[in-house]
């Protein structure tokens, strides 16, 4: 079975679970213990007296006994707060050691794990939240998300590996599982020859974010959908055997592509790929039929049905165009629910997995961009939702537009992090507020923040992505700034890495800057006109006048 077994999932509790008690007790060094927690995703937080816990949620797809259980865990050990990350992952903060043990067998009673979300390991699969929702999608990729989770789970080469491995599978032209910089970005296509059609997907390699960035690079047109873990299988294998096992700066397989160059690298990968053929090719085939066959989408909770013609209240209007979409299904839409942040409370995950239940199939997505999507609500339903979605505090419209800021942690949880990257958040927010730019009239406009530069919050690809730093006064104290980078975006094609404005933004006017890059977009696009284009078009030295201008003499 590629699934592991339950007494395979109860050891390895046991055995991390046996290692953090030795830790407890002084018989292993934090040294020592530092591997085995983070194979298991638990961090140090920045006081290094508590921790954090990373959940992984396989292409963001849960059910809603599996949110539910999410929630108590947050209540019991996570001062009731609940974190969605950059890669689809839950996180639960000031996680007291001696609950480790409960919390993950609490979580695999309900199908999670955490193993290998965090490591030198295949960390969690990000799939496409609307997966098998829209007309526009080849086909639902959520079952080979889930697929490749299982498969490596307990693979001898799991958490073994040179350096943390990022896997994605994107289905819509705006690829929102973020493809382009992953270690393996695939891309759903359908094949049509002699009137049949073949699911299969365009392989992207070695891409990465972090103090270097790259974009990964194609190496196969198409792939058949059933050959996908012989393609993963051999990717992993040639990262595992070649990749830098020395210099950790230089072991992630962006690196690997760099030393061989592609031409060697995709010599080495078509010979391996070759070997896992010869001695796996027909059985992985035969799991990877059986586990997509298997898979089943659960059905909606109400009938299928129109939009109801009304304005829902005050609010409904601009939601509903910003946050509504509707699917391949005639009569059902998903909803993308904005949490700013990433945060949402217990309570508020509660009442989510409530309205799933009751208003759509049972399920829930989390995104890449921190935000939580209902797939098959009913038309009818929807001002119903939203209404409880303010009841709850969470019916904010503009999901993915400038004011849904993307944020990793930064240094409010962070050992790492230079500058609070949430804090900083929150001033673009509000000073939205103050000067009353409207999200909406930009169209979807990514913000992204990073802390460091490794680039969690993924400020490399946000239309608009800043990265903390540190800088001396004349006085010679160090204070919070931010480099902005402009038109970064992901894709199949045209993925790009943000242009860097000059100057550098100290945090309290930083968010005047972004203010006035927003402006000039707005008043200088042309008609249909992305921002990524929009800058191509009219170019840094334009950008970086109209941001210094707002800012007068506070840039250095």
């Amino acid at each position: 079975m590629l699934h592991p077994d339950d007494k395979t999932f109860r050891e390895g509790i046991a055995g991390h679970a046996g290692r953090v008690d030795q830790f407890r007790a002084g018989t292993i060094t934090p040294e020592e213990f530092r591997p085995m927690r983070l194979s298991y995703g638990l961090y140090y937080q920045l006081d290094h007296t508590s921790h954090m816990q990373r959940i992984k949620i396989p292409g963001g797809m849960l059910t809603a006994a599996q949110m539910n259980r999410l929630n108590d865990v947050a209540d019991r050990c996570g001062r009731g707060v609940a974190h969605v990350t950059t890669r689809q992952d839950i996180q639960i903060h000031w996680v007291p050691l001696e609950d480790v043990r409960s919390i993950y067998e609490q979580l695999h009673e309900v199908g999670i794990t955490t193993r290998g979300a965090c490591s030198d390991s295949i960390r969690n699969v990000t799939a496409c939240p609307h997966s098998g929702l829209l007309a526009i999608e080849p086909f639902d990729v959520g079952p080979y998300a889930e697929l490749i989770n299982d498969y490596f789970l307990f693979n001898p080469l799991n958490l073994t590996l040179p350096r943390k491995f990022k896997i994605a599978i994107s289905n819509c032209p705006r690829d929102c599982a973020q493809g382009a910089i992953n270690d393996i970005g695939f891309y759903a296509h359908v094949r049509g020859e002699g009137g049949r059609s073949e699911h299969g997907f365009a392989v992207h390699v070695a891409g990465g974010l972090g103090a270097q960035a790259f974009l990964a690079k194609r190496i196969r047109d198409f792939v058949p959908a059933d050959d996908i873990l012989i393609f993963c299988e051999a990717i992993v294998r040639l990262q595992h055997r070649l990749g830098e096992r020395k210099n950790r700066n230089r072991a992630r397989m962006k690196y690997l592509m760099k030393k061989l160059g592609e031409a060697r690298f995709g010599a080495a990968l078509d010979a391996e790929i070759a070997r896992v053929e010869a001695t796996r090719g027909d059985d992985l085939r035969r799991e990877t039929r059986a586990y997509v066959a298997a898979y089943r989408v659960p059905a909606p909770r109400t009938a299928a049905a129109p939009a109801v013609a009304t304005n829902g209240g005050p609010g409904y209007a601009l939601w509903r165009a910003t946050n509504v979409a509707a699917q391949r299904d005639a009569g059902y839409f998903c909803v993308t629910v904005t949490v700013p942040l990433g945060d949402y409370t217990s309570a508020q995950g509660r009442a989510l997995a409530a309205l799933s239940e009751q208003l759509g199939n049972g399920t829930l997505r989390t995104t890449n961009e921190q935000n939580v999507v209902l797939p098959f609500v009913s038309g009818a339903s929807l001002p119903a939702l939203y209404h409880r979605l303010e009841e709850i505090g969470l019916a904010e419209p503009c999901a993915n537009h400038l004011s849904d800021v993307v944020s990793c942690p930064g240094a409010d949880y962070c050992s790492l992090a230079i500058t609070r990257s949430m804090g900083m958040a929150e001033r673009i927010r509000d000073h939205l507020g103050v000067v009353g730019l409207e999200a909406a009239e930009l169209g979807e406009l990514r913000v992204k923040i990073s802390g460091c530069p490794n680039s969690c919050g993924q400020h490399h690809v946000g239309d608009i992505g800043l990265t903390g730093l540190l800088i001396k006064g004349t006085d010679g104290v160090e204070r919070p700034h931010y480099s902005i980078l402009v038109g970064g975006a992901v894709g199949e094609e045209g993925a790009s890495f943000g242009q860097r404005l000059a100057g550098r933004y100290p945090e309290e006017l930083a968010p005047e800057a972004i203010v006035a890059v927003a402006h000039c977009y707005q008043a200088e696009r042309n008609p249909g006109e992305s921002f990524a284009h929009f800058v191509r078009r009219v170019g840094l030295e334009r950008l970086s006048a109209a941001a210094h201008a707002a800012v007068h003499d506070g840039v250095r």
